[in-house]
């Protein structure tokens, strides 16, 4: 079967693995071929992009404008499972609060993004209280659920976005995020609210 014709700011796109969480669903995989006129993208790049569902496809046809470019040293995995909290949780503790070297946290957020906020704090130098009574008397920085609806209403500029991305595949490539686990659709039916990670094969079966 012959591919239909791309065209101009169109980019297709081999699924390599789809994250699920609370958060939406994001997509990584390699480019298979991209329209007239790229701008920044070619064959065999590897690349993430938000979607409005899982999907059981093996290629998709996306705006070119929606990627984002995955360093070689970054798995497609993390790339889809791990990025979409751990970019929120950079909001969190960078644009909501300056949190930093020496600060002291509490974090009071249950979400799925919790622990994503805790591991920059710790990434950033800050001392993350896990006492309750502590938390309340000693923190200088607490993190709620609001702090997380607050980051959410951020809407930063494509140019912002590929800054951000940068920033976040550092944390990763140090390791901020190596104890945080990802779930199965299995475990994810059995409670587990840690994002789902899928390959393109699993996507129709988890349904």
């Amino acid at each position: 079967m012959i591919a239909p014709r791309l065209l101009a700011g169109e980019v297709r796109v081999r699924v390599g693995a789809v994250g699920v969480s609370a958060l939406g669903t994001q997509v990584a995989g390699i480019i298979d071929g991209v329209g007239p006129d790229s701008a920044g993208f070619a064959k065999n790049d590897r690349v993430a992009f938000r979607s409005l569902a899982p999907t059981s496809a093996a290629i998709i046809t996306v705006a070119e404008r929606d990627l984002i470019g995955i360093p070689a040293d970054v798995t497609l995995d993390a790339a889809a499972a791990l990025f979409p909290c751990a970019m929120l949780a950079r909001s969190v503790v960078k644009q909501v609060h300056a949190v930093g070297r020496g600060t002291r946290v509490a974090v009071t957020d249950v979400s799925v993004v919790a622990p994503f906020v805790v591991a920059w704090a710790r990434h950033l130098g800050a001392t993350v209280l896990s006492d309750a009574i502590a938390q309340l008397e000693a923190s200088d920085v607490i993190i709620s659920g609001r702090s997380v609806r607050t980051a959410l209403g951020m809407r930063p500029g494509h140019g912002s976005v590929q800054q951000v991305a940068a920033d976040v595949f550092a944390a990763m490539r140090s390791g901020a995020f190596d104890a945080i686990s990802t779930s199965t659709a299995e475990q994810a039916r059995q409670g587990s609210r840690s994002p789902v990670l899928l390959h393109p094969a699993e996507v129709s079966l988890a349904a």
